[in-house]
């Protein structure tokens, strides 16, 4: 089967650090799964486990999660997985935080240092009114699996701040741009805090006051060698973003929330409507065509994916009809929803027979 995809720098994928695959690979084998398995399914070299450093495809290691979540049959794995993270299995980007002398000093390294980590993805921290607010989101647009990727970092960074602020606390808020999934009750007990969907981005709220707590294991040389290691990898020196991708970013974080308008989507970018107009029609584009890839693409992911009915997926992909979805994925595909997926979990079933 053919999807069709947004055109780019095949050289510039997005990465993320081999460390993540370690803390994978271990919360795998406690829930029972083969590893083997789930790295051959998701194209992850298991050479990666003996090279930290190494940058892996992060559409791969979110193909593995997505995979992991199938074969141990749980909605919330990468919640779970990223409350059971622990610091040091960030490897170098982990060591940056746990190693500086406070929380604040911790979370500031940590944002700064993000984009070698993980290669076209934010991580932004502010300050407004005695709250703090961390920001996670992807940029690649081609990059339509999410859900568990926010949750899993998130809950990463959680566990950073548990290593200042102790086991027992918990954060003001927690927000996910995703829309609530059905045992939305788990978030509110792995945070220990309201949990809100549909949410704008990504993000942890806590007091600014939380700041000043020292990290237990600060080592001020252990930084130095963190810091310099990262001025040397730069693995996302020469990453540049076309306005497509962004767009098309931007896109796959809204539209669970409606049919994102042109408008709403330059905001976002801090752009004038005109302008943004322009810079894709410079790169041939539009953004009614962007919009209609992003469709295309959730549309073949949540039907291989997921279990979700075509009535609630049209819906998610804003089609204020069943019926108006099911004629445009004919049109894409020359196919019925039904029967891609049919085919789809045929075509799985004899390639794992």
């Amino acid at each position: 089967m053919h999807r069709s995809v947004l055109a780019r720098d095949a050289s510039q994928p997005t990465t993320v650090m081999g460390a993540v695959v370690s803390g994978f690979a271990s919360y795998l084998r406690s829930q029972g799964a083969e590893t083997e398995e789930v790295f051959e399914r998701a194209a992850i070299n298991p050479d990666v486990l003996g090279d930290p450093n190494q940058p892996i495809s992060l559409a791969s290691f979110l193909k593995a999660i997505d995979t992991a979540a199938q074969l141990t049959d749980s909605d919330n794995f990468g919640l779970w997985l990223g409350n059971g993270f622990r610091p040091e299995y960030l490897g170098l980007w982990g060591y940056v935080g746990l190693s500086s002398a406070t929380l604040g000093e911790a979370l500031i390294n940590m944002t700064q240092h993000f984009p070698e980590f993980q290669s076209r993805s934010k991580l932004k921290l502010s300050r407004h009114q005695g709250k703090v607010r961390l920001e996670y989101g992807l940029l690649d647009g081609s990059i339509v699996s999410r859900r568990h990727d926010a949750e899993m970092t998130l809950g990463s960074v959680f566990n950073v701040m548990r290593r200042a602020l102790g086991e027992r606390w918990a954060p003001l808020e927690v927000h996910f741009s995703h829309s609530r999934p059905e045992c939305w009750q788990d978030h509110q007990k792995a945070f220990r805090a309201d949990v809100r969907f549909e949410q704008k981005s990504n993000a942890i709220i806590l007091n600014a006051s939380d700041l000043s707590r020292p990290m237990p294991g600060a080592d001020p040389q252990l930084l130095l060698i963190a810091k310099q290691s990262f001025s040397v990898l730069r693995l996302s020196n020469s990453v540049r973003f076309t306005v497509a991708e962004r767009v098309r970013s931007e896109i796959v974080e809204t539209i669970h929330s409606g049919v994102p308008r042109m408008e709403q989507i330059a905001d976002r970018l801090g752009l004038p409507v005109w302008t943004l107009t322009r810079q894709l029609k410079d790169e041939g584009h539009t953004f009614s065509s962007l919009f209609e890839s992003v469709r295309r693409e959730l549309a073949c992911y949540y039907l291989e994916e997921s279990n979700m009915t075509i009535s609630r997926l049209s819906e998610l992909l804003g089609y204020t009809e069943t019926s108006s979805f099911t004629h445009a994925f004919n049109r894409w595909f020359e196919v019925s929803p039904k029967r891609w997926r049919e085919r789809y979990r045929g075509a799985a079933e004899r390639d794992a027979s």
